[in-house]
């Protein structure tokens, strides 16, 4: 080796030039290297690749050059110069193939498919131009037929291209259609939003966009669509956008149509609860006198009764009219009215019940339910009862709301009681998705499956002959269940009294979550007499 540098300084070469040749040598070597594997990879990804002899000789022919390198680096220390001239001539030969291959056969094909609209890229990647261009008509066709409107729009605005439900939608021919951009079809109060989400697009801070919007179609109506924009890019430069436009505008109307009729209904609902109170409180003032008079003319006959029994035995005879059946008479006019009286007060309740203003909160309900048993401490004991709690999960609703419905499940309870056996109350709780379901069980006379539907009727009551009331303990459960975004359910088939379902909102975020419900379902619960 030290000859080597010897003679290298005598053709002006000192160390430091020797050893850069070869580290150039060797750099080059590996760069014709990695070429030639980056090749070697592609081939093998893609096997359909067309032209792989060419590739494979342009692969060879790098091999070849950075193996001479190689041998220039090597020759310093081993003086292998024949070996070296026949990697140059071999290299050369492929030199030769590659470009006679290249100029006789890839060029014409290149020209060709250039001149038919193909990407001259495809065919130097060696894909199938025909197959490309059969791609791009198959495109074409599925945008033209698309059951949705389709279109492709320059960054200008205006219509490239558009499909035939397009021209539907919008009432242009296509002709008509590309001489407009979609500035000139939008709504003014949808452009700004719709140019600010392009902008933001072509700024690339997102890809895509859509947005429901409103068109002007070629009678000057209004269609509701929803829009779906994609920007294409090449080489990270905007090309132009694809948009899809579906047309919304039956949904639209319907829905318009739907919130027209709920805000009818709440009107009307708002309007008979009005009279519901109106009637109850302006009812009872005279009825209040009836009960009022007919009380005292009770007492009156049996002072007028005893003091002709008294003054006058003769008319002893007439004693049955005056003792019996003026009585009896007034008995009934007293009942009657008494019986009237309580159900205009629940009716009263239940109109006030519609127009209570809701708290909505976190409840415990551990502590609710307790603070009710305690509250129904006096019946419980006389009826001989017991309520079990389980430990309940906590919701969210009105404190007062919430109570008064729990408590009248435990008053219907104590009310329809089996003579049979003691009563027993059993309250627990599971979470039910986004709700809280509550279990409320008795071991009372039970629903039979018949009367299911309809004890959440208004008035509607089981066992009249039973117990009083005015039929409104469960309607007032079910109103306050739906105002408070839950539901109540009876168990079909108990294995023995009564189970009920209540449901509640498990936070306030579900309850805050918007609903088809009028405030007041009232008008969804047919009025039943007290008698039946």
């Amino acid at each position: 080796m030290g000859d080597l540098f010897v003679f290298s300084a005598g053709h002006g070469w000192d160390d430091a030039h020797v050893w850069t040749h070869v580290l150039v040598d060797l750099f080059i070597w590996l760069a014709f290297a990695a070429v030639a594997l980056a090749l070697a990879f592609v081939l093998w990804k893609r096997p359909a690749m067309k032209h792989r002899s060419l590739y494979c000789l342009l692969m060879g022919l790098i091999l070849l050059s950075g193996v001479t390198h190689l041998l220039e680096a090597l020759s310093y220390w081993w003086p292998g110069y024949q070996i070296l001239v026949v990697m140059k001539v071999l290299a050369g030969l492929a030199f030769l193939i590659v470009v006679m291959v290249g100029m006789t056969r890839v060029l014409p094909q290149i020209a060709g498919s250039s001149a038919k609209g193909a990407l001259p890229k495809e065919a130097v990647l060696g894909l199938d131009v025909e197959e490309q261009l059969a791609r791009a008509n198959l495109f074409r066709t599925a945008m033209r037929h698309a059951p949705i409107g389709q279109a492709i729009v320059g960054l200008d605005g205006a219509w490239i291209s558009v499909n035939e439900k397009l021209c539907e939608v919008f009432g242009y021919r296509e002709d008509e259609l590309l001489q407009k951009d979609f500035q000139q079809l939008t709504h003014p109060d949808d452009l700004d939003a719709d140019l600010a989400l392009l902008e933001r697009t072509l700024a690339g801070e997102i890809d895509e966009y859509s947005m429901e919007k409103r068109y002007f179609n070629r009678a000057g109506e209004i269609v509701y669509a929803l829009l779906s924009v994609v920007l294409i890019r090449r080489d990270d430069k905007p090309q132009y956008f694809i948009s899809q436009i579906v047309d919304i505008t039956p949904q639209r109307e319907l829905l318009m149509q739907q919130d027209s009729l709920i805000r009818e209904l709440e009107q009307k609902s708002n309007e008979l609860q009005q009279i519901i109170y109106v009637v109850s409180h302006d009812l009872r003032s005279p009825l209040v006198n009836i009960i009022g008079f007919s009380t005292e003319l009770e007492a009156t006959l049996k002072e007028l009764d005893q003091r002709l029994c008294d003054s006058n035995p003769a008319q002893w005879a007439v004693n049955g009219i005056w003792g019996d059946d003026l009585p009896e008479m007034l008995h009934f006019i007293h009942e009657s009215a008494r019986r009237m009286d309580r159900l205009l007060k629940g009716l009263l309740q239940y109109s006030r019940l519609g127009r209570y203003e809701i708290t909505a909160q976190h409840l415990d309900m551990n502590r609710l339910m307790g603070d009710l048993v305690e509250d129904f401490a006096f019946q419980l004991k006389e009826v001989d009862a017991r309520i079990t709690l389980g430990e309940l999960d906590n919701c969210c609703g009105d404190l007062t709301l919430v109570t008064q419905l729990f408590g009248n499940l435990i008053d219907n309870a104590i009310k329809y009681r089996s003579t049979e056996r003691p009563l027993e109350i059993r309250v627990s709780s599971e979470v039910v998705g986004s709700r809280i379901r509550y279990v409320v069980a008795d071991n009372g006379l039970g629903i039979k499956p018949k009367f299911q539907e309809k004890v959440f009727e208004v008035f509607h009551r089981l066992h009249p002959d039973l117990t009083e009331g005015d039929g409104l303990g469960l309607s007032i459960c079910y109103l306050v269940a739906r105002r408070m975004r839950g539901d109540i359910m009876i168990d079909p088939e108990p294995d023995v009294g009564a189970k009920f379902y209540v449901e509640l909102p498990l936070d306030l975020q579900t309850y805050a979550k918007p609903q088809l419900l009028i405030n007041s379902m009232s008008l969804a619960q047919p009025l039943h007499s007290a008698n039946e």
